[in-house]
C-alpha cells in the first residue's frame, strides 16, 4: 500500500504532549523514535539481558526523539495529511516553540522493503552440504546437497547469520566424524535431535536431513513455534519433526543424541545442566550465539555442567562451542 508521512522533531520534555495533540485530534497511525529507550536498555542489563548492541545505534543517542505519522495515499489519507500539518505548524507557533522541525516526506510503498529484501536473500550454502533456498528462488542441487526451503518471518534464524551457520557446520561435522559412543565404539546413526529455542526451525531440519531419524524442536516465543511448524510443513518433514512450546527446564521429557542450542550466552549458561540431563551419556551439546568476550564463561559453565569441550568454532566476533556429555 502506497502512503505518505510527516516527520517531527522535538525536544524531548515535548514528546509526550505532541503525539497526545496528535492522538487527540484522530493521529494514531505513528512511530516514535526516542532515543531514552535505547539508554533504558543499556542501563538495565540485568533486566533486558542483551549481549550485543549495535555500535552505529550508540552513537546515534544525542539524537533529537521523532515522530513519524503516516498517511494512506487516497484522497482521504491526503485531507487528513493536509489537516495534520495545519494542526502541526499551529503547535509550532505557539509560544514555547515545542516542534524543532517539521518534514514532509513523498509518497512510499510499504511493499517496497519487501522485494528490496527478497533481492538478496538467494539460495546460500551453509557448510558443506546444507542449501538454504527461499520459495521464490529456483536452485538446481549439486550431487550431495541437502537443501532446505526456508522463508525468514518473525523468528530468528534464515541461516543466514554466523551463529546458525556455525551450528549447521558442527552438525555436518558430528554426523559425518563423531558416530560413535563415550568408550569409541560406534553406535549407529543419530537417532534423536533437541532443537532449544527452535526459532524458524531450520536447525531440526537440517539435523534430519543429515540423517537423524526425528527430532524436537521447542521455543517460549509462540510465534516461533508457529514460523517452525510452517517450516517443518514446506520442507515436508512434519512426521519427523515436532515443535513445541516450552523450557527446557521444565516439563520436557525428551533424551536426545544431540542437543543444538543457539540462544545467547547468559540463556546457554542457565541451560546447560538442563541439557546434560537430556542427552544420553556421550551425546553432543552444540551451542551459538555467544560473543567471544563470554566465550571462556560460556565454556567453564558448560565444563561444570558435565560436558568436555571438543571444539570452538569462531565466525568474526561470534563463537559456537561444541562439547560432548561425559
Amino acid at each position: 500500500m502506497k502512503y505518505n508521512e510527516i516527520r517531527i522533531k522535538v525536544n524531548k520534555k515535548d514528546l509526550e504532549r505532541t503525539e497526545g495533540l496528535l492522538i487527540e485530534n484522530g493521529f494514531s497511525s505513528m512511530l516514535i523514535d526516542d532515543p531514552d529507550d535505547v539508554r533504558d536498555i543499556v542501563s538495565h542489563p540485568d533486566v533486558y539481558r542483551y549481549d550485543y548492541l549495535n555500535e552505529e545505534l550508540m552513537e546515534d543517542l544525542q539524537r533529537m526523539p521523532e515522530i513519524t505519522v503516516y498517511f494512506a495515499d487516497d484522497e482521504e489519507g491526503r485531507k487528513e495529511k493536509t489537516r495534520a500539518e495545519k494542526l502541526l505548524s499551529e503547535f509550532a507557533d505557539s509560544p514555547d516553540a515545542p516542534v524543532i522541525s517539521i518534514e514532509c516526506a513523498g509518497t512510499g510503498d510499504d511493499s517496497e522493503w519487501l522485494y528490496k529484501w527478497q533481492e538478496h536473500f538467494r539460495p546460500t550454502r551453509v557448510g558443506s552440504r546444507i542449501v538454504v533456498r527461499p520459495s521464490w528462488e529456483e536452485y538446481t542441487p549439486d550431487p550431495g546437497d541437502l537443501v532446505i526451503e526456508m522463508d525468514p518471518g518473525m523468528a530468528f534464524g534464515s541461516g543466514l547469520h554466523e551463529t546458525t551457520s556455525m551450528c549447521i557446520r558442527a552438525l555436518e561435522s558430528i554426523m559425518r566424524t563423531g558416530n560413535n559412543d563415550a568408550e569409541g565404539n560406534e553406535s549407529g546413526c543419530f537417532h534423536k535431535i533437541l532443537d532449544v529455542g527452535t526459532g524458524t526451525g531450520i536447525l531440526a531440519i537440517a539435523g534430519v536431513l543429515l540423517g537423524a531419524d526425528e527430532a524436537l524442536g521447542i521455543d517460549i516465543d509462540t510465534d516461533a513455534v508457529r514460523v517452525a511448524e510452517e517450516n517443518i510443513s514446506n520442507n515436508g518433514m512434519s512426521d519427523r519433526i515436532h515443535v513445541r512450546y516450552g523450557d527446557l527446564t521444565e516439563g520436557v521429557d525428551y533424551e536426545a543424541d544431540i542437543i543444538v542450542a543457539n540462544l545467547m550466552a547468559d540463556l546457554v549458561i542457565k541451560l546447560s545442566p538442563a541439557a546434560a540431563g537430556h542427552l544420553r551419556r556421550g551425546g553432543w551439546y552444540v551451542t551459538s550465539g555467544i560473543l567471544d568476550v563470554k566465550e571462556e564463561q560460556v565454556s567453564n559453565a558448560i565444563r561444570e555442567a558435565g560436558f568436555d569441550i571438543c571444539d570452538v568454532l569462531r565466525d568474526g566476533e561470534w563463537r559456537a562451542v561444541i562439547a560432548r556429555k561425559q
